[in-house]
């Protein structure tokens, strides 16, 4: 078994993308950010890639935009000694990851063998699905209409995404003036979209990590004073079938399994479950 650094996206993908579009809707996390640095590459600054391979068959497949966690995946059932050798390979990198990202069983794993190399608190981060859809299920959809957020936006969105971010906890040390930086790029590139019913908005969505075939759907956010209404299943209705227009053949999202509403939701619109995530976040003692 041979693990192998990558220094370039494209060694990566020629290693990593047949294998990862496999399962293109449970990887489009991992395509998304390859695509990204592919179109992008000063978007991240620092970048650790590397697969781990036994003869010619792929086993494992990591990728680390530091200093987030670090993203795994593997199709096989026997991966510890693959783990084992991409943590001994992070280490004498001198990277100490700060959690991990990837299909329940091998997230757990990774997490395990890493705390046999470190001293680590493990704690669970988030439990997580992988929805697909194909087709919306129109009946679902109610008042109001979609469309991009403009100039004009900015404001009201950046606290929007303000308060997504701290009701979440996705990156809780984000800053308002981050979330209008952010909120500023993605109006810049038509990523974010908006319900807007009677003239108000009340509802958000954003298009995200496009692949080959699909793009993601997050950033969903309704107001709390707005919800209860049906804004939210319209908004990601509207914004799958407009994606679905665009010629993406599908649509994916993750969700977060203690909200037993949104994933309600998201399968009357027309999503499906496809697989598992977890994120752990591991704090050195």
């Amino acid at each position: 078994m041979r693990l192998d650094r990558h220094s370039e996206i494209n060694t990566y993908l020629d290693e990593t993308l047949r294998y990862l579009q496999e399962n293109e809707s449970l990887n489009n996390l991992m395509l998304g950010i390859c695509n990204r640095m592919k179109n992008t590459p000063e978007y991240y600054n620092e970048v650790y890639m590397a697969t781990v391979k036994e003869e010619e068959e792929l086993v494992l497949a990591a990728l680390m935009t530091i200093p987030q966690k670090l993203i795994v995946y593997s199709n096989k059932e026997d991966y510890d000694q693959a783990i084992d050798l991409l943590v001994k390979d992070l280490l004498s990198q001198d990277i100490y990851i700060p959690g991990v990202i990837g299909p329940k069983e091998l997230a757990k794993r990774t997490c395990e063998i890493w705390g046999k190399h470190v001293d680590c608190k493990v704690e669970l981060d988030m439990n997580m699905r992988v929805y697909e859809l194909r087709e919306v299920n129109k009946e679902v959809i109610g008042e109001g209409i979609l469309r991009p957020m403009a100039e004009k936006d900015i404001d009201l969105i950046a606290h929007w995404t303000y308060d997504f971010i701290i009701e979440t906890g996705v990156d809780p040390s984000t800053t308002i003036e981050e979330c209008y930086e952010s909120t500023r790029n993605r109006v810049e590139n038509k990523t974010l979209f908006a319900l807007e019913h009677e003239g108000k908005l009340v509802s958000m969505a954003a298009k995200a990590r496009p692949t080959e075939n699909g793009a993601t759907v997050n950033l969903v956010y309704t107001p709390k004073e707005l919800r209860g209404k049906g804004y939210a299943t319209t908004c990601v209705a509207l914004l799958s079938q407009y994606l679905l227009d665009e010629g993406y053949k599908f649509c994916s999202l993750f969700t977060d399994l203690s909200n037993p509403t949104s994933n309600s939701i998201y399968m009357k619109i027309g999503y499906r479950p496809v697989g598992d995530f977890d994120a752990y976040i591991l704090e050195r003692i």
